[in-house]
């Protein structure tokens, strides 16, 4: 009977570890590794307007759970940036870029198990 009390405590002791450690959630406003996975998009998860001037980002379309959308010039630093990690995953989110000087951007969505990157021409 010890023996058996004994081996079901080293079992719970055991699993109550392994469940602790997959309950741990990243914060959403945790930044993302500069070194984080790249992932794939298909081409109508982001589209602009006829003017380029308003980029969509459809959610629906996407693979994973964005946290995070930025968009960032041609030498990474962040001109802007949003949580959106509590926007439903059927949104479609509209990105203005009105306020930007014509250039090349790159439109940046970090999930938590990656980041989707995408070039973008502002003609401004």
């Amino acid at each position: 009977m010890n023996r058996l009390i004994l081996l079901l405590g080293l079992l719970m002791f055991t699993f109550s570890g392994e469940l602790a450690a997959q309950m741990t959630a990243k914060s959403p406003l945790a930044p993302t590794s500069p070194n984080s996975t790249e992932l794939e998009i298909n081409e109508w998860s982001i589209y602009a307007d006829q003017e380029s001037s308003t980029y969509f980002i459809d959610f629906e379309q996407l693979a994973v759970n964005v946290n995070k959308i930025s968009v960032k010039n041609t030498s990474g630093q962040t001109l802007w940036q949003e949580d959106v990690f509590d926007l439903p995953v059927n949104s479609i989110y509209e990105l203005d870029f009105s306020d930007f000087t014509a250039g090349h951007y790159v439109i940046e969505l970090e999930a938590f198990t990656g980041i989707i990157r995408k070039v973008v021409i502002h003609r401004g």
